[in-house]
């Protein structure tokens, strides 16, 4: 996928993330506020947010920065980055701005003291030069923090409704390959520290973050949406007409079923908490 591509997939998906960002939020924060509380931002501080989507985490690291610090998220889509401002305007967060900007090949601006990431770096089609252009963006002793996923086979919140519903939505699902962008680009053995590593930065640790993604019974249905939509098969569910869409939210509900642990069904999932620090 070019990068023109890239923007234009993520400009077409940026209304439903915007649509589902508290509830993307809830379910991802179980990865990303490991990584983020391991970034150790301070008050007054300048962090960069490395794929900011709707905005949600840039708000969060505004607040562990105020009074005096300031946030600067970064994404390739317009339409994230014009989310997220609203966003942001909306919960009256003056600190945070938003700039529509390829973070593997984009002027980032000036040396940041942090600079942040939750699951946004896995897409990069060129993370060499993605991580040496944000080790540049970083002052010397910068540092670094991410979240991204783990192998698919521990991710069954992923692979077990997405397959349920593909047949439904006749979607093509195509997995990428272990190195190619994609959720699971990072998730194989020693690759994120390698390309780290070869990067600038030193001080690289990795760490594995379990949680679970919760669908309760009393919303199910609309849990199991907001899995679809923001998922890899969301231009298909969103195309589907409702009775389609309706039979695949049954086909998930029914995959799922030997996850459900009393009146929610909980399903796991693996990530990689990633830090490291430009020398």
């Amino acid at each position: 996928m070019s990068d023109r591509d890239e923007r234009d997939f993520w400009d077409r998906r940026a209304a439903a993330w915007e649509r589902r960002a508290d509830a993307l939020s809830a379910f991802s924060d179980g990865y990303g506020i490991p990584a983020m509380d391991a970034l150790h931002v301070e008050r007054g501080e300048v962090v960069l947010e490395l794929g900011c989507g709707p905005g949600t985490t840039a708000i969060e690291l505004a607040a562990r920065v105020m009074p005096d610090g300031r946030v600067v998220g970064v994404d390739i889509s317009p339409a994230m980055v014009a989310a997220a401002t609203r966003r942001a305007a909306s919960a009256g967060v003056s600190n945070a701005s938003f700039v529509a900007v390829d973070a593997q090949t984009g002027d980032l601006g000036e040396h940041f003291d942090a600079a942040y990431s939750r699951f946004g770096v896995m897409f990069f089609a060129d993370p060499t030069a993605a991580f040496a252009n944000i080790h540049r963006a970083l002052r010397p002793g910068g540092r670094f923090a991410s979240v991204v996923w783990g192998p698919l086979t521990d991710n069954p919140w992923m692979f077990v409704p997405t397959l349920a519903a593909a047949q439904v939505l006749e979607a093509d699902l195509t997995i990428p390959g272990p190195s190619e962008p994609g959720p699971f680009s990072l998730a194989e053995d020693g690759r994120v520290a390698s390309l780290l590593h070869e990067a600038g930065f030193v001080d690289v640790t990795v760490d594995i973050v379990t949680d679970s993604r919760i669908i309760l019974a009393a919303t199910a249905d609309d849990d199991v949406c907001t899995l679809l939509e923001v998922g890899p098969l969301g231009e298909a569910f969103d195309a589907a007409d409702a009775n389609i869409r309706q039979v695949a939210v049954d086909s998930v509900l029914g995959a799922i079923e030997p996850y459900r642990d009393g009146d929610a069904w909980r399903l796991p999932g693996s990530a990689l908490k990633v830090t490291a620090r430009r020398p």
